[in-house]
């Protein structure tokens, strides 16, 4: 039987020698965000390097989706890794692409670079036939919740149930007979080298919020309507009020938007809108 570390090395050696191919790979992604559900070119590259690796792959998986296997030499549990496709919008940021908005800002390019790195070590090292389990490679789309609107389009045309890709692709059996699943991510810290494991993750709760007024004429007439702005601004102050009930050992964040405060300005607003995660 072969040392387990041997078989580490092996692994990392393999990793090592395709080095500056891999940086360039998440260096490329990087240059070519795209958002959730539409990383077709990302999750393009993803399935030809299986396919040059020899992996057997299922594409398409939640529209954008794939899942590689590897088998071990028995098959007793499956391990599965995790890889973001998608990028978040941010319009403002430098690398912002100029059409989308989209931008890789929580850094999953660097998450399908370490899986495609992965990929090339377990497979080009032969370590899998050492291994009492398998490996499922996932790219999973959609882990950003943004564009709302067209996601509730896609689940309106009966293309997806959930707006979250991990939840769609379990609800389409890509997790049934996994056992564990793993993931990196990057950090915005600024420590170079560092590298932490362990940190717990509760979940998150998205709401969408409409509030319906009567609309009138902001000038002529505005005691015959009924301001919906105005009930979207008590919601906030409400739950301001309540953040000193968070406990800080719970880690909780709610953080809405307004992502619609009417229609012009000369109108009493009717139709509102907002967004907001709860987090812990």
């Amino acid at each position: 039987m072969i040392d387990v570390q041997r078989l580490k090395d092996r692994v990392c050696e393999c990793i090592d020698s395709r080095r500056e191919e891999i940086l360039a790979i998440g260096e490329d992604i990087r240059r070519h965000p795209e958002l959730g559900f539409k990383e077709f070119r990302t999750a393009g590259i993803v399935a030809n390097r299986f396919t040059a690796l020899g992996i057997p792959h299922t594409t398409g998986i939640a529209i954008t989706g794939l899942k590689g296997m590897l088998k071990g030499a028995e098959s007793q549990v499956t391990v599965a890794y995790l890889a973001e496709l998608d990028s978040v919008l941010v319009r403002d940021h430098p690398d912002a692409d100029p059409d989308t908005g989209a931008a890789h800002a929580c850094g999953h390019n660097a998450q399908i670079a370490n899986l495609i790195a992965l990929a090339c070590g377990l497979v080009e090292s032969g370590v899998m036939s050492h291994l009492g389990g398998n490996i499922a490679l996932m790219a999973v789309p959609a882990e950003e919740y943004v564009e709302v609107e067209y996601r509730l389009g896609l689940k309106e045309a009966g293309k997806i149930e959930f707006l979250g890709g991990k939840p769609e692709m379990i609800r389409l059996g890509a997790f049934d007979g996994v056992q564990m699943a793993l993931m990196t991510h990057q950090s915005c810290r600024d420590e170079k080298g560092k590298f932490s494991a362990g940190a717990p993750n509760n979940g998150c709760v998205v709401k969408r919020i409409r509030y319906i007024g009567k609309a009138s004429h902001a000038g002529g007439s505005p005691h015959e309507g009924i301001n919906a702005l105005k009930a979207a601004m008590l919601a906030l102050q409400a739950i301001d009020a309540n953040r000193e009930t968070f406990q800080d050992k719970d880690h909780i964040r709610v953080h809405p938007i307004i992502t619609k405060g009417g229609e012009l300005v000369n109108v009493i607003p009717a139709d509102v809108r907002m967004e907001t995660y709860v987090r812990g």
